[in-house]
């Protein structure tokens, strides 16, 4: 089996072009190319064997290069959007699936508020029926008391 290895660069001048042209122009090139790797004269030929095939091709691209770079820019902005536009999608779907938590802990906490109240009633009912019934018992323990002790001398007076 033989394997080829296709090798792209280019030469640039950093004060006149900026890398993402570069990088764009390189894109390019490897895409326009790959429907002529197949070739003979591409895959078996001697060196510069393809300039004369591709060498208007390559200089119209360079000649496009400007414009090249412009669309790699607004691919390169639309990319960020894309990839902005997810993440503020993803956070969206998690912050429902917060509130719904929320909202769920929220019914949650209702339902035993309402068991608390209930039972809240019932115990102050009860301690009130226990105070009631603490007062009747000790209420009539002092009647009683000073009953026995102050009728006997009243009627030991009358």
């Amino acid at each position: 089996v033989k394997i080829l290895l296709w090798t792209f660069s280019c030469v640039y001048d950093p004060n006149e072009l900026s890398e993402d042209y570069a990088k764009a122009f390189l894109t390019k090139i490897v895409y326009v190319t790959e429907p002529l790797r197949g070739m003979p004269w591409w895959r078996d030929g001697g060196l510069l064997s393809a300039q004369p095939s591709f060498a208007p091709t390559l200089l119209q691209q360079m000649e496009n290069i400007e414009q090249l770079g412009q669309l790699a820019t607004l691919n390169q902005h639309l990319s960020e959007t894309k990839e902005i536009m997810a993440t503020n999608i993803e956070n969206i779907l998690e912050r429902g699936e917060a509130i719904e938590e929320l909202e769920d802990q929220a019914s949650k906490l209702d339902e035993m508020s309402k068991v608390f109240k209930t039972k809240a009633k019932q115990v102050r009912r009860f301690k009130m029926w226990q105070n009631a019934k603490h007062g009747v018992v000790v209420g009539s323990a002092i009647t009683t008391v000073v009953g026995v002790a102050v009728i006997p001398p009243l009627i030991a007076l009358l």
